[in-house]
């Protein structure tokens, strides 16, 4: 990858980011199609003493795998977050706020469990919890889980203080009655994560803000008894943020994984528990982890211990795991309290759990918004306090999905679960085929299922940990940072063992594109080169739902950068209007007669190009009056209106025409035409703030020809928060609009009528208008006019969402209510647009009439690696 490239902005990702510094806004344009954060959050900024502000996007809860962290077979999982080394995201996870104030002090009452209750919704259950949570961690001995509770709303205005205490024999896969808050347990503040010490029904919580560890009687504060629940019975000094924990049974020790002090903390359990606190006010041993550890693990076979380190103390350290001595380093000893080895896995791992059977160590690495989430698979045997030789080869990593925020071993199940934060998946990797002793299985994608409800009731926001009960068949799932809501989940239909109630993925070739136009006439898809400065040209005809084998580009269309934003395709002058989203933007002209699937003589051509301005959008067309729109500017602020009667590729004379301007809202990049009303509708995402508007311009006075009303917008609607796409289907004069939200809320579709809401009738413009439910994140959306049929993409719960439009359009709502729900590759994003029929016309990636040779296509994951291929019929 060339210097140029690393430093030109992602398109569509949030905040325009670079590839140096993927949270970088080098352009100050809201052109994100994403969710601002798609995965787990526990901690985007810490305020200490003196008003130093501790720059976060990281953070973990305890260690849990296997039997080791919770009472034995039990396992527990949580999240880290984003990229440790990028700077502050905002709402990336809770936002702990506290003045310098000493632990405990301050502290509000707990807040009364009226309304922490919950129920039965689609088909599983949740829990309302009584704030923002950290990683939940479960004692099976005792039939419960513990929620952490970091913050009292996902705001995190003012940090929480509490443990929420739930049952898991009235709270399952198969018994929902007691689903609900039984007792909340009081804390340090802002705890993030909890272990469990089973000889002592202990549960040791980790406190981010405090830098304190409280200790909690098990026996008495439980789903059965909680008398105990008032008070901690000690309280024991940590590092600087403690974000994670677990004990070692054997050795009775445990450590703790301190995030911005660099250190993990040893204690002495024998001595500081539920039952005895003698050794609790004693200063700990100390571990100096230079990357800052985001979680720790142990194997009890070794006496090991490993810390994941996304190097958010120190970025030239990190996607490492740290291997220290549990022999010399424990709650008896601290001759050898050191790294011995360090571990390089992908990129920003921030959970490890060791399967004890196998001595093999697992890591999930949530990768960045470029790359898709892994599990690092870590010989133990050859790996370990002691032996260290295997340590420095980069282990295998099984492909999961966006996001890979934590990990857990279920050793009867024989699997190794992972949470995909942007995926709202549970991958099941099977421990017998990807292991320490084999890795056959650890190169393919395994079997998911959906993590959390994508709608409500039980909505989860980004999924990032969860703990599980074996032998319940139940994962509780929550997002770390997110919405107060726990998921209950069942997890026996998808695992090694059994895969019938996995997802049913589409099938998927790799390839390097971003969005996509397709022309039925030729069976051809024009799609822009992620790295390459190209655009590439696909036969339809030897990729599609049938057929993957040729998937391949045929040929290449040059182009100034990459990530071409292709457009709308003229069928009249076989023009295919592409935009190349620079500083210097312009707006390309294909010809398509000589560049398709089945000539290819003129591709090699350089096409003719339109300056319009800085980050062009895909064009989209007006064949009626011979106009291509496209959005533009540094805020996404502008559409370009270009006469396409004299710019085509027949007729190239008016290309250098210097084009009308039309200012809409901020963060407009999909747009689309109503021919029936000569109406341009434009999505307003917002930059900053979450815009919620769609401009409204009128096309008969602002047009290739007429610009008397390019002046001014005819209306702005109001539709739901971070519109992102938008499709209009004139038969039954309906626009769709999707609401993004980053994912924050449930994902939906707005339905405005065209017929009182257009260029010249405004009169039903003033909503409030109808929804449509979706997946996570909707991001584009097709109108297939000829079967009635909406596809859309849910970027962050790998989905497209297909509605029945007879049933849910302006006049007709019945449908909306519920779609159905095609599983596709991570992050899904762009359906091929087609040729503008005179009935309407869509911006790039969601145009109308998929044509029936040519299957519906969706370009999966952040940076387009895979193409997923559905027929429609079958949808």
């Amino acid at each position: 990858m060339t210097k140029a490239l690393r430093a030109r902005p992602i398109k569509r990702h949030p905040t325009g980011l670079t590839t140096d510094n993927p949270r970088s806004d080098n352009t100050g344009r809201s052109c994100r199609s994403y969710r601002r954060r798609p995965g787990p959050r526990l901690i985007a900024a810490l305020a200490v003493a003196g008003s130093l502000a501790l720059s976060l996007v990281t953070a973990s809860g305890p260690a849990a795998s296997g039997s080791v962290v919770t009472a034995r077979g039990t396992a527990a999982a949580g999240p880290g977050a984003l990229i440790a080394r990028t700077a502050l995201a905002p709402r990336f996870g809770a936002l702990l706020r506290a003045s310098a104030r000493p632990a405990g002090a301050g502290q509000a009452a707990p807040e009364p469990l009226a309304g922490a209750t919950a129920g039965v919704g689609r088909g599983r259950g949740f829990v309302v919890l009584g704030g923002s949570p950290g990683v939940p961690v479960a004692n099976p001995r005792t039939h419960t889980v513990y929620v952490p509770i970091q913050c009292t709303n996902r705001t995190c205005a003012t940090p929480g203080h509490v443990v929420d205490v739930i049952s898991t024999a009235r709270c399952n896969v198969k018994v929902l009655s007691g689903c609900r808050v039984v007792a909340r347990a009081r804390v340090g503040i802002s705890p993030l994560a909890a272990a469990i010490d089973p000889r002592t029904d202990t549960v040791y919580v980790v406190n981010g803000i405090s830098n304190t560890l409280s200790v909690l009687n098990g026996a008495r504060c439980n789903a059965q008894v909680t008398s105990g629940c008032a008070r901690p019975v000690a309280t024991v000094k940590v590092g600087q943020l403690p974000v994670a924990a677990v004990v070692n049974p054997v050795t009775r020790t445990l450590y703790v994984a301190n995030l911005v002090g660099g250190s993990v903390s040893v204690i002495n359990v024998a001595e500081c528990n539920a039952r005895t606190t003698r050794g609790c006010g004693r200063p700990a041993r100390t571990v100096r982890v230079k990357a800052g550890p985001d979680w720790v693990d142990v194997d009890l076979a070794t006496d090991t211990v490993y810390t994941a380190n996304s190097g958010t103390a120190d970025p030239s350290t990190g996607d490492t795991v740290s291997v220290i001595n549990g022999a010399a380093c424990n709650g008896h000893t601290g001759r050898g309290c050191r790294v011995v080895a360090t571990v390089t896995v992908g990129v920003a791992p921030f959970g490890v759990a060791v399967d004890q059977a196998s001595d093999t160590v697992y890591t999930a690495n949530f990768a960045n918004e470029a790359v898709d989430g892994s599990v690092s698979v870590i010989d133990g045997a050859r790996c370990n306090g002691k032996i260290t030789s295997g340590c420095r080869r980069i282990p295998p990593a099984v492909p999961t999905g966006m996001g890979a925020a934590f990990v857990a071993v279920d050793r009867a199940l024989h699997t190794v679960f992972a949470v995909n934060a942007g995926d709202d998946t549970l991958s099941a990797i099977d421990t017998r085929t990807c292991g320490a002793a084999m890795t056959s299985g650890c190169g393919t994608r395994p079997p998911n299922e959906q993590a959390a409800p994508v709608q409500n009731p039980g909505f989860v926001s980004g999924p990032g940990a969860f703990a599980i009960v074996p032998g319940t068949g139940t994962a509780y799932v929550v997002g770390p940072g997110g919405p107060n809501m726990l998921s209950v989940t069942g997890i026996g239909r998808c695992n090694a063992v059994s895969t019938s109630g996995c997802r049913a993925e589409a099938p998927a070739a790799p390839e390097n594109e971003f969005l996509m136009s397709a022309d039925p006439a030729t069976n051809t898809i024009y799609a822009g080169n992620i790295t390459k400065p190209q655009i590439d040209v696909i036969n339809g005809a030897t990729c599609n739902a049938t057929l993957l084998s040729g998937c391949r580009p045929i040929a290449t269309i040059p182009v100034p950068d990459p990530q071409a934003n292709v457009g709308a395709i003229d069928e009249a002058t076989h023009t295919l209007y592409a935009a190349d989203e620079a500083s210097a933007g312009t707006v390309m002209v294909i010809n398509t007669a000589t560049c398709n699937a089945g000539v290819t003589s003129g591709c090699a051509q350089h096409p003719p190009m339109v300056k319009i301005g800085a980050f062009p959008s895909p064009p989209v067309f007006n064949p009626a009056t011979h106009t291509v729109y496209a959005s533009y500017g540094l805020t996404g602020n502008r559409v370009a209106v270009i006469n396409a009667a004299t710019c085509n590729a027949a007729d190239t004379s008016g290309c250098g025409q210097v084009p009308a301007a039309v200012r809409v809202g901020a963060g407009t990049f999909v747009i689309a035409v109503s021919t029936a009303t000569d109406t341009v509708y434009g999505p307003n995402s917002g930059t900053g703030v979450k815009g919620d508007t769609v401009s409204v311009i009128n096309g008969a006075t602002c047009n290739s020809t007429t610009h008397t009303g390019c002046g001014h917008l005819a209306a702005t609607i109001k539709v739901g928060l971070v519109p992102k796409a938008v499709a209009v289907n004139d038969r039954t004069h309906t626009v769709y609009v999707t609401n993004n939200d980053f994912g924050d809320s449930p994902g939906t579709v707005s339905v405005i009528n065209t017929a009182t809401c257009n260029g010249t009738d405004t009169n039903g413009c003033g909503g409030p208008f109808p929804v449509a439910a979706t997946g996570i994140s909707p991001t584009f959306i097709v109108a297939d006019t000829r079967t009635d049929t909406l596809y859309v993409t849910d970027f962050n719960s790998a989905s497209v969402t297909v509605l029945d439009g007879s049933r849910c359009n302006a006049e007709i709502t019945a449908g909306c209510r519920a779609g159905r729900n095609q599983a596709v590759g991570s992050g899904p994003k762009a359906w091929p647009s087609t040729r503008a029929p005179a009935s309407s016309t869509s911006a790039t990636p969601t145009g109308p009439d998929p044509c029936p040779s040519s299957p519906p296509a969706a370009v999966d994951g952040w940076l387009g690696r895979a193409l997923s291929t559905t027929a429609a019929a079958q949808m």
